[in-house]
């Protein structure tokens, strides 16, 4: 910003400029510009995502075959459902590097229901894209289950929110 009294930049916010002294206290802050693409990630509900389907597994299944799957599909995470299909948790990559580490013999030994991330947060179709990217970084995590009536019907991830930015920001 300007000095209206010499010209000089200053910072928002200063109450008054440093090179000559001019009052700025009087200056209204100006309103950041938001452009579409800013307008669409507030106010876009998740639905806009087209979230992947969601792979499920039970608390019972070898993390070891869950890792598999999760490898053939190129997935970084997994809906875990308690034997009633409710959601019990989300397994991801990274629960497996920070509750198991590269120990094989327990990779082989655990159930996912042992290592997932138990009650995790969910969103809902309706949530807004800056919801749960607010969401990912307060909680750090880079997946949310999408949930509606209470059963899991997808997840939300990092991944898809870039991808959904790359195809608007235009």
């Amino acid at each position: 910003m300007k000095c209206p009294g010499c010209d000089h930049e200053f910072m928002q916010g200063e109450d008054s400029c440093g090179h000559c002294g001019y009052d700025l206290s009087g200056l209204g802050v100006q309103e950041p510009k938001r452009g579409r693409l800013h307008e669409l990630i507030l106010e876009d509900p998740l639905s806009q995502l087209n979230a992947p389907e969601p792979i499920t597994v039970k608390t019972t299944d070898a993390v070891s075959s869950v890792v598999e799957l999760m490898k053939k599909n190129r997935y970084g995470s997994v809906l875990v459902l308690d034997p009633g299909g409710a959601l019990a948790g989300i397994f991801t990559e990274r629960d497996l590097l920070r509750r198991l580490g590269s120990g094989s013999a327990q990779i082989r030994s655990a159930t996912v229901g042992e290592v997932m991330t138990a009650h995790p947060e969910t969103l809902s179709e309706d949530d807004t894209i800056a919801h749960a990217l607010n969401c990912m970084a307060v909680g750090g995590y880079r997946h949310i289950p999408l949930v509606r009536e209470g059963a899991p019907v997808g997840f939300v991830s990092i991944r898809g929110i870039l991808h959904y930015i790359s195809q608007n920001a235009l």
